[in-house]
């Protein structure tokens, strides 16, 4: 196949270059200009799991009752909520947000019992008296003002149609030229604030991390070659593969989301690593003597075939994030794939291309690429690993200890704020708010009677009642409400007088068949009856135990036959998290078997293959040891790290070894071959990493906990497997020394 590509190649560059060209203004056109276009969509609704029966669980409670996701949660602190003025000022600015288009509803302490509750005509004492009643109301406390009576609350509740981004930023606009007409201090908080903050974060992220990753890729390669050609010829390829990329994506209806914005970050980084093999084996070529086309043809050959298998293994690492049952993870598995195929394609067919048509370099810049001392690393380790192999093995051994010890103490037991970090505004926001108002994620408690007019009898609005108070005794549970908290008010108001539970079913429905407040908490039919709970940021295994605590009251409370759910947009994030790594950590180990059986292939040898795992094998156990040590959790991010570091790190090895077995063949001897890989391929391979890693601990600045976090794992697997591919692989072939039976004589072309 590559004899053939260079044929055509470097016999029609022309025609190929024009053919190339074309398609990639098709994908531009495509990707950027046409109406299916690349479209940019970051909502975090995409990480829901498909055919998962907790998502459906969540979907049945949205057909049930109301949305729990598009409720605001504003908190205003720095001045006494229920002093007479304050309470004016808010009853205006409600007023004010009731009449904006992307809001439903509004309450607050100006509009509690349609502005009755605090009538501004009360006398002094009576306003103590309201006062003293919502600081210890059932349904208020905690809602519009806090237990301590030191915060305020606004509870606004968007329309339905207000979903998606960009709908949603414009009516946070809106809300916010409200309230910016007060000098209060105000602090955020709900699922929507939660969504769309994190989101302009994320884009914030990106718009500063991918030209930062392109400005020191491209100091990079300027350094290594010194030439402007060095780095506008590999941009070239590169971009043309990156606008293929986008055209496809926009074909497959795949969005730039909050998975796939690294796609391009990614795929560069690859690309530039593909040039620079290419590049100084086209140096090294020269060097020895070949002219233009022969350098070319033996680039194509030689390089090309390395750079297949490296590709591949690098797209089976990509590929292996198609087995989750995430849509958004699935589609970026799957154009990351594509994509370093089509790079290695495009980038083995341009760049020879682009150097055919123009001058060689002169001779001071092949030599100083060849034979300069900037590369005395490589040189050095062949002494160093001749004088050192006790010391290497043994150290080897140490650190696989303690990656093992660090290992166990890996946790994945995270939560739904741990990608955010203290002095970020939207996680110092909900802090607050948690702390001064109790939780701002929701819970939903779901308790079915299977019988119409169920909720409405004093049993069941009892053990309504029970439960909340078990509910409320948990110390991450900061509030809770049910329709027996409104049944009680209402017999307070209509009834008997008393704040207590109606004695009678009939009771109970007068009281709510043109109640208003209380729809959203029981169905139409009163068969089924909700309880929301607002519960703080919790980590994975504490959230699972207090559903189990819950669904365990509700069996002792209720009869046999009234069923009790736990669902909400909180505990379906969580359950995805943790379903998430587990698919990850399946899907990681899948690629692993296949890339160690592609090797098995390639070197035509199990020893060979089986020995070249252990340097791929300990960057990865390292990282993950790291992460004990570190406290870095296991999180969908970190595993999805470590498919895509497999399929880079894995590309050292490849390269070592196909070189030591041509340099092998062409002289029967171990320590001859790896004296010679490590002085021609070595370069090749530190300069990449280099790049690479670079390219990714760019990162680690980022206030974006999942972009830091990957910054340091991808950079530490990398660097590390340098090392296992450069120090431990070589000892490692002198201590075994495999065979080799190759049936054609060697041929200098096809040195790697």
């Amino acid at each position: 196949m590559l004899s053939r590509i260079s044929h055509i190649v470097l016999k029609y560059p022309k025609l190929v270059l024009t053919g190339i060209g074309i398609v990639t203004a098709i994908f531009a056109y495509i990707a950027f200009l046409s109406p299916t276009r690349l479209e940019v969509d970051f909502s975090l609704e995409q990480m829901f799991p498909e055919n998962d029966p907790h998502k459906d669980e969540y979907l049945k409670f949205l057909d049930d009752f109301t949305r729990e996701d598009d409720i605001l949660f504003l908190t205003y602190s720095g001045i006494d909520p229920l002093n007479r003025d304050h309470v004016e000022t808010i009853t205006d600015i409600t007023e004010e947000l009731e009449f904006l288009g992307s809001v439903e509803g509004v309450l607050s302490l100006g509009n509690l019992e349609y502005g009755e509750f605090f009538d501004p005509y009360l006398s002094d004492e009576e306003w103590q008296d309201k006062r003293d009643d919502v600081l210890n109301h059932p349904i208020y406390t905690n809602l519009v003002v806090s237990r301590d009576g030191h915060t305020g609350g606004l509870i606004i509740n968007l329309q339905d149609d207000v979903v998606g981004q960009e709908r949603r930023e414009d009516a946070l606009n809106e809300i916010h030229e409200v309230l910016k007409t007060v000098g209060w201090e105000w602090h955020e908080a709900g699922v929507p604030i939660f969504r769309t903050r994190y989101i302009q974060f994320v884009i914030s992220e990106r718009k500063i991390f991918l030209p930062l990753a392109f400005l020191v890729t491209t100091l990079v390669l300027f350094f290594i070659f010194r030439q402007v050609k060095g780095v506008l010829l590999p941009f070239a390829a590169i971009g043309a593969a990156l606008i293929w990329v986008a055209g496809l994506m926009a074909l497959l209806g795949i969005t730039v989301n909050v998975v796939s914005y690294l796609t391009f970050n990614l795929l560069m980084i690859i690309g530039v690593s593909d040039c620079i093999h290419i590049l100084i084996k086209y140096h090294e070529n020269l060097n020895r003597g070949f002219e233009k086309i022969k350098a070319l043809d033996s680039v194509i050959k030689a390089i090309g075939s390395a750079l297949f298998l490296t590709s591949f293994t690098t797209a089976v690492g990509f590929f292996s994030l198609t087995m989750t049952n995430i849509t958004v993870t699935r589609e970026f598995g799957l154009i990351l794939g594509i994509g370093v195929i089509l790079m290695f394609f495009l980038t083995i067919i341009i760049l020879p291309i682009l150097l055919n048509f123009i001058d060689v370099p002169d001779d001071v810049h092949i030599q100083r690429l060849i034979r300069g001392g900037r590369f005395q690393a490589a040189e050095q380790l062949t002494i160093f690993n001749e004088r050192h192999p006790r010391i290497i093995l043994g150290s080897t051994v140490i650190i696989f200890i303690l990656a093992i010890y660090g290992l166990t103490q890996l946790s994945y037991n995270a939560s739904i704020m741990d990608d955010l970090s203290p002095g970020n505004s939207l996680y110092d926001d909900i802090k607050f708010v948690e702390t001064h108002m109790g939780g701002t994620f929701p819970v939903e408690i779901i308790l079915d009677t299977h019988e119409r007019g169920g909720i409405l009898s004093p049993e069941f609005l009892t053990g309504l009642d029970q439960l909340r108070e078990k509910v409320l005794s948990t110390p991450e549970i900061g509030y809770v409400v049910s329709i027996a908290d409104h049944l009680q008010i209402l017999n307070e108001k209509i009834g008997d007088g008393v704040r207590a539970i109606p004695s009678d079913s009939d009771d109970a429905l007068s009281y709510l068949v043109d109640y208003e407040p209380g729809k959203h908490l029981r169905t139409s039919d009163y068969s089924k009856a909700r309880m929301s709970a607002r519960i703080i940021n919790i980590p994975t295994d504490r959230a699972f135990e207090i559903r189990d605590t819950i669904l365990r009251n509700a069996k002792e409370i209720f009869p046999a036959d009234v069923d009790c759910i736990i669902t909400g947009s909180t505990i379906l994030a969580l359950y995805t998290n943790r379903h998430l790594v587990k698919n990850l950590t399946f899907s990681f180990m899948v690629a692993f078997v296949i890339i160690f059986i592609s090797m098995v292939f390639l070197f035509k040898s199990f020893r060979l293959a089986l020995m070249s795992v252990l340097p791929n094998i300990i960057p990865l156990m390292i990282a993950g040891g790291l992460m004990g040590y570190l406290h870095i959790k296991l999180r969908p991010s970190t595993a999805m790290t470590f498919s895509i570091a497999l399929g880079i790190a894995v590309d050292d090895t490849i390269h070592f070894l196909s070189r030591f077995r041509q340099e092998y063949k062409h002289s029967g001897n171990h320590r001859e071959a790896i004296n010679k890989t490590l002085l021609t391929t070595g370069k090749a391979i530190i300069s990449t990493t280099i790049i690479l890693s670079l390219g990714f601990m760019v990162l680690i600045f980022s206030r974006f906990v999942p972009n830091h976090e990957f910054g340091i794992l991808a950079t530490i697997i990398l660097v590390v497997a340098l090392a296992g591919s450069l120090i431990l692989l070589p000892v490692m072939i002198l201590l075994i020394k495999p065979t080799f039976r190759f049936r054609r004589p060697p041929s200098d072309e096809n040195v790697v």
